[in-house]
């Protein structure tokens, strides 16, 4: 595999290699990202795999300028042998020719730990997934923690946890409660899921959250605050983690050296019920700017934004606003306190539309914000021109409040709208499922129930190239009749995917980044299947669907790849079943050939198995043969018989019979050990009927009489 030195640009196509793609965390960090990237001239593809995996399937190797890797550094080796950089997201540092970048583990559990002590627990217990770097580090940092506060650490259960799913873990803790009954006064999970199937366990066990068990969780994701109760959490801001990943890649991309291995992301506890925190505590408002006449509107737009962005690297007043629908909030209450009109509901709601998607519809930090509107509005009252300034900020305040309301359930409306596109495609998929039809005639139609802007299933060629492995595209779903014609186009495997899918997902989108993942179950690799346009902004417009939908299409490609071998294997059988019945008629048109063996004596032939059209066609050709030459002794030779059972025995018996009429006898020739030993098994008795192994033993003892 060639190489290439760093700092020499080839490609504007970040590559992220991710083992997971179907939760919440990673499209928000995928998100940001793609924003990153966007910002720096960059496009972003999405390979769902470890590096390991990726190398080995060589997909997309040639088109990457540098690689993003989560979660592990499988292979990573191997990775940059190809000459790309890379960047490590919240996984072990390999060494320096790899940034890193993490969440503050560290001190983000001591504060967690902190919070849990003053709320007066002291029997606590840590949960997380044993083979997750990110995990073991914040199991190290609660062990520290405890014994720095003269606790004990004897129950962090970091190594009895192998997953950090909701189903897992309230499996795995159900059996630690009902084997121990209430063990601890408080459980630190090492990220939401397991939080949340922790308060579940609970609850199922006749306990109480958070009177007899609290617990916390880490990342703050969208179901947090929806737990019964809302879970208290340590809250980090994936969109930073992605952002900060691509710039720490567009630096080494550009032979810029970081200026640390290891970068950590910070992270802010939020207090919510289920450690017995009160169910929302407003922050407490920043100092009031002096200054000129108008700071406080810029100051009031910087502290929403920063409200809604979360935790951050930039210091307060430096970071560009996440969040520009903060300054049109900002101007609207200057100008009602100068005496202008009250701002339409629909301009506020749209400027709370973003807020409300980029905070992941986070309620606290709604509330926050339009406390923060509040309090500033209240200072600024004393010094207000208008007339009857109080009355018209009180109506502004009560406009802000309706818009935030509004925009938030919007957001749930379109949340809903999506689950009901999930389902509608989920119906589609049945019917590739069920269907030879819908197979052949569009095997992407279920993605128009979807956000997806455009879909591409690739097929791995049954012969290679001329460099290599070769991926054909069988079958695209786009509005786009460009990119519609690029069905049976073959592209090197390395090259791929062509620039045209690149261009059709609209990188300046805010979700116009391409997601690749193979088409593989155990027995199989068929090829690849790339979307493009996946919105972020709401719980079922995310990644969590994707996996669901590739292990239909895996099914569907099992089905009739199944269907096919056994549509080759009738075809087969009914091939072979037609030369059987060839040779059968064939057979039949021979008839019983009568042979003048010696004089007196008729040799008989038979072949093949002997039903009653063909008993019935023995019958008449021996007796026939009998009148006609006169013969005593019949020889019924049976070698070329496969099969001798009763049916057949019977003919046999009743030719003999027929012929004994006509003054002959009837032996039989040919008979070996194996037919021999079926006809004593059957009791099958041949009265009358002499019997030969070979013709040669009969034609001796014939000519001896």
């Amino acid at each position: 595999m060639s190489t290439r030195h760093v700092g020499q640009r080839t490609s504007n196509v970040i590559g992220v290699a991710s083992v997971f793609l179907d939760n919440s965390f990673d499209a928000m960090a995928l998100a940001g990202m793609h924003r990153a990237a966007r910002e720096r001239g960059y496009q972003l593809l999405l390979s769902q795999g470890s590096p390991r995996s990726i190398v080995e399937r060589g997909v997309g190797l040639r088109q990457i300028a540098g690689w993003i890797t989560m979660y592990t550094i499988d292979g990573l080796e191997e990775l940059l042998a190809g000459g790309a950089p890379a960047v490590i997201f919240c996984a072990p540092a390999l060494d320096a020719r790899c940034p890193v970048v993490r969440a503050e583990n560290h001190a983000s559990i001591h504060g967690m730990i902190e919070h849990l002590v003053g709320l007066g627990h002291r029997r606590i217990a840590y949960i997380g997934k044993s083979s997750s770097g990110d995990f073991i580090e914040r199991g190290a940092a609660f062990d520290e923690a405890l014994r720095a506060r003269g606790l004990d650490a004897g129950l962090n259960l970091l190594s009895s946890f192998d997953d950090c799913t909701n189903r897992y873990t309230e499996r795995r803790l159900g059996a630690f409660l009902e084997r121990d009954g209430r063990f601890c006064d408080a459980i630190v999970a090492g990220n939401d899921e397991m939080a949340i199937g922790a308060v579940k366990a609970i609850r199922a066990r006749g306990y109480r959250v958070p009177e007899d068990i609290a617990v916390v969780g880490f990342d703050d994701i969208c179901a947090a605050q929806y737990c019964d109760p809302p879970l208290t959490t340590m809250r980090q801001s994936p969109e930073l983690l992605g952002r900060t990943a691509v710039e720490r890649l567009a630096d080494v991309i550009a032979g810029r050296a970081p200026e640390q291995l290891v970068t950590r992301v910070p992270a802010e506890l939020v207090r919510r019920r289920s450690c017995g925190s009160p169910a929302w505590e407003p922050r407490p408002s920043s100092p009031e700017l002096g200054g000129e006449r108008g700071d406080w509107q810029r100051d009031l737009a910087r502290r929403m934004s920063r409200l809604v962005e979360g935790p951050s690297h930039s210091p307060p007043g430096e970071a560009p606003l996440v969040w520009p629908g903060a300054e049109v909030i900002a101007r609207h209450l200057g100008a009602v306190l100068a005496g202008a009109e009250l701002p339409e509901v629909g301009a506020l709601e749209r400027a709370f539309g973003v807020a409300v998607a980029h905070s992941d519809s986070r309620i606290e930090v709604l509330l926050d914000v339009v406390e923060q509107i509040h309090l500033t509005a209240a200072q600024q009252l004393a010094s207000a021109t208008g007339p009857d300034a109080a009355r018209r900020t009180e109506a502004f305040l009560d406009r802000v409040r309706l818009a935030q309301q509004r925009a938030l359930a919007a957001w749930e409306r379109r949340g809903v709208r999506s689950l009901e596109r999930l389902v509608r495609a989920n119906m589609d998929m049945g019917g590739l499922l069920a269907s030879r039809q819908s197979w052949s005639d569009e095997r992407l139609g279920w993605l128009r129930h979807t956000s997806v802007r455009f879909g591409c299933v690739a097929v791995w060629a049954s012969e290679p190239g001329p460099g290599g492995p070769e991926l054909v595209i069988d079958s695209v779903h786009t509005a786009d009749p460009d990119v519609a014609a690029l069905v049976g186009r073959r592209c090197p495997s390395d090259a791929f995917p062509p620039l045209d899918l690149f261009e059709a997902a609209l990188p300046d989108e805010p979700s116009g980044y391409l997601v690749m993942v193979p088409i593989v179950s155990a027995q199989r690799d068929w090829g690849m299947l790339v979307l493009g346009g996946l919105h972020t902004e709401s719980f079922a417009d995310n990644l969590r669907p994707l996996t669901m939908w590739v292990s239909l299409l895996v099914a569907a490609f099992e089905r009739h790849d199944m269907e096919a071998a056994l549509q080759a294997e009738r075809d087969m059988l009914a091939a072979a079943y037609e030369r059987e019945r060839a040779l059968a008629s064939t057979v039949r048109e021979l008839g019983c050939p009568v042979i003048p063996l010696l004089p007196g004596v008729l040799l008989i032939s038979l072949i093949g198995a002997i039903d009653g059209a063909r008993a019935q066609q023995i019958l008449e050709a021996v007796l026939s043969g009998v009148a006609r030459e006169g013969a005593r002794w019949v020889l019924l030779d049976v070698t070329g018989v496969p099969l001798v059972d009763e049916a057949t025995a019977a003919a046999l018996v009743q030719t003999a019979q027929a012929t004994r009429l006509l003054g002959a006898r009837v032996s039989l020739v040919g008979v070996g050990p194996t037919m021999a030993q079926r006809m004593v098994s059957l009791g099958i008795e041949l009265h009358g009927i002499a019997i030969f192994q070979s013709l040669a033993a009969a034609i001796h003892r014939l000519t001896r009489t």
